[in-house]
């Protein structure tokens, strides 16, 4: 009987397929088998033979507490060197408002600096209380020739503390009226143990300190749990009679006080707008800011504008305006006769304002190297007897 043998090629490749699944059949079952791991890996180095250094630190963060606003504060951490050759290290990234401020030993200048085996350095973290206040995290770090902690991050944290804090930070009124009175109020906490003995309050603005009144109490323990770490404080009410000038109020309310001998000054920003039965509209007229915006003019070609004041409730018929004042001097205002509109249940008024050619020089752009101009008018109005239309203009040759 004759055996037919296998090829020789046919062989080798069936024991090479054999071969490929067994070893895919292997590795699916270790996969399978195997729990999955989680978390940091660490690659395996071989340790360098001979003297290495290795950085040791008890503590990577320190709580501050309770920081003033505006105050310093630092703590020395320290950083040993329990290897056989040298440490050195150098001073890295900080947050911005907390910095490595020197290693122990060194001037401010130096920026790294060589540990010996078996010594230590105590490298300072200095922070600055910013910002409005409230809890802080802060970082520093140094670098270090350790292969095994190149870089240690140091964190401090806390809570800044204000001085003073106003409860609104800025006051501003609506709804105000040149023929009714209006109130607000703001509270001013403060955050010392000691607390604070209120000096004066007044009206930053001297032209509304006979129609604007305040009036000043403590602040109840009630009222202090309102705001986290308050110790004590005072709450202000204030009281605007009728009679204000209409368009735009801006001023401040200055609280003087002292606290830990310190004299403070609370400075709280007041603003509204006035109406009342006279409104000023036109092409030039600002309502955001209730001015008169006329710019920079020529006197070589000078200016033509008008603006009208409307005039409506049950003494819009005695509105007659006549001018008192101008500035700048090179204002012209002539003043329309009066005419009813809206089936005569309001007044309207044209207001000429005339920059002639010629004009004299002036800067009067309402900004605060340039006061602004005005015109003022007598209105015959009972409860606005007087209305100032502020002017933001400069005459240039």
């Amino acid at each position: 009987m004759k055996l037919n043998l296998p090829n020789p090629w046919s062989v080798a490749i069936i024991a090479a397929l054999l071969g490929s699944l067994t070893g895919s059949g292997t590795a699916l079952l270790r996969a399978t088998t195997t729990p999955l791991r989680t978390g940091a890996f660490a690659t395996r180095s071989a340790k360098s033979s001979g003297p290495r250094p290795v950085a040791q630190t008890s503590e990577t963060t320190y709580n501050f507490g309770r920081v003033s606003l505006g105050g310093t504060g630092s703590h020395a951490f320290v950083v040993r060197n329990a290897g056989t050759a040298p440490l050195l290290i150098t001073k890295g990234t900080t947050s911005c408002t907390c910095t490595v401020s020197d290693f122990e030993g060194e001037s401010e200048e130096k920026n790294s600096r060589n540990v010996s085996a078996g010594d230590e350095i105590v490298v300072r973290i200095k922070w600055t209380g910013k910002g409005e206040g409230g809890p802080f995290r802060q970082s520093a770090s140094i670098l270090t020739n350790d292969t095994d902690r190149p870089e240690i991050a140091f964190s401090i944290e806390g809570t800044v503390i204000p001085t003073w804090k106003a409860e609104p930070n800025g006051i501003v009124i609506s709804g105000m009226s040149a023929n009714t009175a209006s109130q607000a109020e703001v509270k001013i906490y403060t955050f010392s143990d000691q607390l604070p003995r209120l000096k004066k309050c007044r009206i930053a603005d001297d032209s509304f300190a006979n129609k604007i009144s305040i009036e000043d109490r403590p602040l109840t323990q009630e009222e202090l749990h309102d705001e986290p770490e308050a110790k004590g404080g005072f709450n202000l009410s204030i009281h605007i009679a009728p009679g204000l000038p209409l368009g735009m109020i801006r001023t401040s309310v200055e609280a003087s006080f002292s606290l830990d001998e310190e004299d403070i000054t609370a400075v709280v920003p007041v603003e509204g707008i006035v109406s009342g039965d006279l409104m000023l509209v036109g092409r030039k007229w600002d309502r955001t800011y209730n001015a008169l915006r006329l710019g920079t003019v020529s006197s070589q070609t000078g200016l033509n504008t008008k603006i009208f004041l409307t005039a409506k409730g049950e003494f819009r018929d005695n509105v007659r305006p006549r001018v008192v004042d101008i500035v700048p001097e090179g204002l012209n205002v002539k003043i329309d006769a009066p005419s009813h509109i809206g089936g005569g249940d309001v007044v309207r008024i044209g207001i000429e304002v005339q920059i002639p050619p010629g004009a004299p020089p002036a800067n009067n752009l309402c900004t605060k190297t340039a006061e602004q101009g005005y015109i003022i008018l007598e209105t015959g109005h009972p409860n606005t007897p007087t209305l100032k239309i502020p002017v933001c203009v400069a005459i240039a040759e």
